[in-house]
């Protein structure tokens, strides 16, 4: 008897949980429709899935608002008014409050039009210059790349001029509105105004007030592929109006606009992909109970972790000293001469691979070269704490993981810890590195490479780029992080090394190994067991073709039982002439 079974390929999908009075908008609709190509400019797919939780507003011109809203997408036909100067958008509440009748309305400001003798704008129009995909959480919402990456901007658009958004028939609360634009490219910055009103905005602000929402630091160059959101907060009464002052700079525009109350709680993580490792380096946030001025309690810690793994603060003698009962934290084990210790981690997808484990230990020759004093362990650090979740490489980060980590202890700068992963299936790996702390003042780096049980091909410098969460040229915190990632092949028997450098200032907060589809030849694997239930080793007789995608392997007398790793799926299986076939995806 034969069986072949197909070890699930990676998808991140992003889970967006809805609250009440929630609403989304994404200004811009080209991402959303743009089918990939090839350098030829040929198709190579389709465009993505329609947007099902956010409202779309396409390229639009007062005389006909709706001639870019494609059947189909996610875009809103709006209405322009009968002197044609305001187009109105009915907008859907993404929550269970039913807050249906909310409207946004766009106008240009005529006075100042007037004022300045300004082209009077014929509408709206999209644009898409730089493209970063990354997907992102704003103020606990999860934004995806298709909506960041593409902005309106007023046509024709001279620097001073400005359009007008009122958003009519908000339920009476106190809400966060977060304006962001992902483009990178944009020289002088985003700015805006957000105020609330009557139906007739005559108490606009003199000046901007949300700060810069450009995706680039215009004074030193510096860009944030993350964005740089701004938040401003604001008390809606019955029959009061939220007004948005878009000002138009001549580069740039707006990419999308999150209206939500401020008790909302983070939505839950995505999906697990295959091969998802997730660990958190540091304990003190996913256990820190909240207190008043007074250091009284006011609430309960954090509810426990459940889809990551957390190293507490640990030491060579005592691994398990910090570990809380009922917490995320994991138990290690030191080894016998007390120079490293182990962890075991789980693997937060469906493909089982549960005996992947950690081990860290001191950089032995290092100290010895240079006369560094031996580590006893690592310790949890965590001086700021925005309080922020993002999305790192498709997966949910909760602010308990990025605004905590570890260092070396004691941690003299020139040290290192090696960070040793073994068991990791073959495949193709992004290796992702994160620190929350927004005060490193000298950036973090790290070492990622793939090695032998020993690890001698440790690189001689870090390769990582720096992921701390400051820019150390303005210099200015970065809330989001900057999370930098690593590529990966993992062959069968190889060991996954991270190098962790210390500097004496900083650490590490997460580290995410995510398994991608798309790895190399050796990333494909037929494994065989005598039993179903039984130990599978790779199959030996078995020969790979990666440009036809399909495995041959002799159908022998003997029962044997196969699986195939690191493919997305099987999509046939035949035996013909004493020869198995199995072509996957």
């Amino acid at each position: 008897m034969l069986i072949a079974a197909a070890i699930a390929a990676i998808s991140s999908q992003l889970a967006v949980r809805s609250y009440a009075g929630l609403f989304k908008i994404d200004f811009g609709q080209l991402e959303n429709e743009r089918i990939p190509v090839d350098a030829d400019g040929n198709p190579t797919g389709d465009a993505p899935a329609a947007l099902t939780n956010w409202n779309v507003i396409p390229t639009w011109t007062f005389a006909d608002p709706n001639a870019l809203v494609v059947a189909g997408s996610a875009s809103l036909s709006g209405t322009a008014n009968a002197a044609g100067t305001e187009v109105t958008w009915k907008l859907t509440d993404f929550s269970s409050s039913g807050n249906n009748n909310v409207t946004l309305t766009i106008k240009d400001n005529e006075g100042l039009t007037m004022q300045n003798s300004f082209a009077v704008p014929t509408g709206m129009t999209a644009n898409n210059p730089t493209k970063e995909g990354q997907d992102v959480v704003y103020d606990g919402i999860v934004v995806p790349h298709v909506v960041k990456d593409d902005y309106l901007y007023r046509a024709p658009c001279p620097a001073g001029s400005e359009m007008l958004f009122r958003i009519a028939n908000l339920a009476p609360g106190t809400y966060n509105v977060t304006v962001f634009m992902g483009r990178t490219t944009d020289n002088d910055g985003q700015f805006g105004k957000i105020w609330v009103d009557d139906i007739n905005g005559a108490k606009e602000p003199a000046t901007q007030n949300t700060g810069d929402f450009g995706s680039k630091n215009h004074d030193t160059g510096v860009v944030y592929p993350g964005g740089i959101p701004q938040t401003v907060t604001v008390t809606i009464k019955a029959g009061d109006y939220l007004w948005y002052g878009y000002m138009e700079d001549s580069t740039g525009g707006i990419s999308g606009m999150i209206i939500n109350p401020v008790t909302n709680t983070p939505p839950p993580p995505p999906a697990s992909s295959t091969g998802l490792f997730k660990i958190d380096f540091g304990q003190l946030e996913n256990e820190r109970v909240p207190v008043d001025a007074d250091q009284n309690p006011t609430g309960d810690a954090p509810a426990t972790l459940t889809d990551w793994n957390v190293i507490p603060t640990w030491t060579f003698t005592d691994p398990a000293a910090n570990v809380t009962a009922g917490s995320a934290s994991v138990t290690g084990t030191a080894n016998a001469a007390g120079t490293e210790v182990t962890w075991k981690l789980s693997d937060f997808s469906k493909s089982g691979n549960d005996n992947v484990t950690l081990t860290i230990s001191d950089n032995a020759a290092l100290n010895a070269a240079n006369s560094i004093g031996d580590a006893g362990g690592m310790t949890a650090n965590n001086p700021t704490k925005e309080g922020l979740d993002v999305v790192y490489d498709g997966v949910l980060v909760p602010h308990v993981v990025k605004d905590d980590y570890l260092y070396r202890a004691p941690c003299p700068a020139g040290s290192e810890m090696l960070f040793r992963f073994a068991n990791i299936k073959p495949g193709k790996y992004n290796v992702t590195v994160f620190m929350g702390r927004t005060t490193d003042g000298d950036g973090q780096f790290g070492k990622v490479w793939v090695d032998d049980v020993n690890g001698k091909n440790e690189p001689a410098t870090e390769n990582t780029g720096d992921f701390g969460s400051r820019d150390r040229v303005a210099p200015a915190g970065i809330p989001q992080g900057v999370p930098r990632t690593v590529t990966v092949d993992i062959k069968a028997g190889d060991y996954l090394w991270y190098g962790y450098m210390e500097d004496s200032t900083g650490g590490i907060s997460g580290m995410i190994i995510r398994g991608i589809v798309g790895g190399s030849a050796s990333s494909v694997q037929l494994v065989a067991s005598a039993t179903v239930n039984g130990t599978y080793a790779a199959a030996s007789d078995a020969k790979i073709d990666s440009a036809s995608k399909s495995i041959t392997v002799p159908a022998t007398g003997s029962a044997r039982f196969f699986r195939v790793q690191g493919s997305t799926k099987i999509t046939s299986t035949s035996v013909s002439n004493g020869v198995l076939t199995i072509k996957y995806q």
